[in-house]
This record gives C-alpha cells, structure tokens and sequence, in this order.
C-alpha cells in the first residue's frame, strides 16, 4: 500500500509540475458548505459552493447539491445528486445536473488512496441542450495520529463522453483540519487548467470549506 501511494503521490506531483509550465492568466477562490448525514450504510448529503474569478473580482458561478449514497462496504460507495448551476460568468447560464459516482478507498494506517469515476448529465435549458461529462478524481492523503491535519494531493481529469475531448484538469494539494464532532475545514491550493476556444487557459484557485458529518 505505501509503495503504491508514493507511486501515486509521485504522478500527482509530477502532473501538476507539468500544469506550472502553462501560462497562468487568473486567481479565483472557491468556497463551500457541506453536510452529510450518515443513517448507517446510507446517507444523505447536501453542498453549497460559490467561485470566483478575473482576480476575485466577479462571480464565476455558483451551485447547490442535493443527494444520497449507500456505503457497500469499508472501502466502496455510491451516490447520485441533483445539482443546480447559475453561471453569471456564461451569460446568467442555468445547468441542471444529474450526478453519479462511484468512490473506492483503500486505507492502510495512516494513509489512505481514493479513485473516484462520476458521471454528469448537465441540461442547458436556455439552449435546450444536453452534455455528458465523465470526471476521474485520484486523492492520496496521510494522517497522523493525533493530528487534526489531513495533508493530501489530489488530481481530476474531465473528458466530454459524446466526443472523447479534454474539458480540464484540477491539480490539488491541500489540508483538512478537523474540529471535533463531526467538524472540519478544508483549505487548499489548485492549478485549473481548462479547454478555452480551442487553447488551454488556466487559473490559480485558493480554496475553502467547511463540512460537517452527522
């Protein structure tokens, strides 16, 4: 399992090594609330982010989640959401979303390795359109014992499903901070690379959450 995660901690490092090579052109900040509500084997969750951008000057967008999930055991879960997107940075754009994922976990002491596969179905009313998005997310984290902190790296790619095109790729490191309770905050840096008319675009994320399990 270690020499697995170093593998993986390895290529995260080395993919968001190769995104400093861009040209960055922006900062941005994302922040978010969420909840989880555990009732065993399922739960129920709930999300509320909003980003910013062009220097943190302007909204990008916002969204706002709703879903469940089944845990199938200690290392595999499931959950499908509904989201609603404005994206005031689009024309006022409104999506619907329809998501499902799948997240294994592996854990060994300290350190733990997560791949997750979503899917989204985003429906574009004003254009009356559809789009399909798969999202692959690696996390490779280690927490130890005692501490409040959870260091991790994380890296997620999107690829258009209808026409197999790059969409963009978030290059994470991060922390979370746990408060007791079900409590903790999340705070991190990302590298945003994005498909932009053709050219790849990019932008610099500062970004901060607060969850709570219950």
């Amino acid at each position: 399992m270690k020499k697995v995660l170093v593998t993986v901690l390895s290529i995260l490092a080395i993919s968001a090594a190769q995104a400093s090579a861009q040209t960055s052109s922006d900062l941005g900040t994302w922040s978010s609330i969420q909840l989880v509500k555990s009732f065993g084997a399922p739960y129920a969750m709930a999300r509320l982010e909003h980003r910013s951008f062009d220097n943190v000057r302007g909204t990008e967008c916002w969204f706002a989640m709703a879903g469940g999930g089944y845990n199938f055991n200690n290392w595999l879960k499931g959950d499908l959401s509904y989201e609603y997107w404005r994206i005031p940075s689009a024309g006022d754009m409104v999506q619907h979303k329809a998501v499902l994922s799948l997240t294994e976990t592996f854990k060994r002491e300290g350190l733990a390795l997560a791949l997750r596969e979503k899917y989204e179905l985003a429906y574009n009313p004003g254009a009356d359109s559809f789009s399909h998005t798969l999202r692959t997310r690696l996390r490779g984290q280690y927490k130890a014992q005692d501490s409040i902190f959870t260091p991790y790296l994380m890296y997620e790619f999107f690829s258009n499903i209808s026409n197999g095109n790059w969409v963009r790729s978030l290059h994470y490191a991060g922390t979370e901070i746990s408060l007791g309770g079900g409590h903790s905050l999340d705070f991190f840096y990302m590298y945003h690379l994005y498909d932009k008319g053709g050219l790849t675009a990019a932008c610099h994320v500062l970004g901060a959450g607060y969850n709570f399990v219950f």
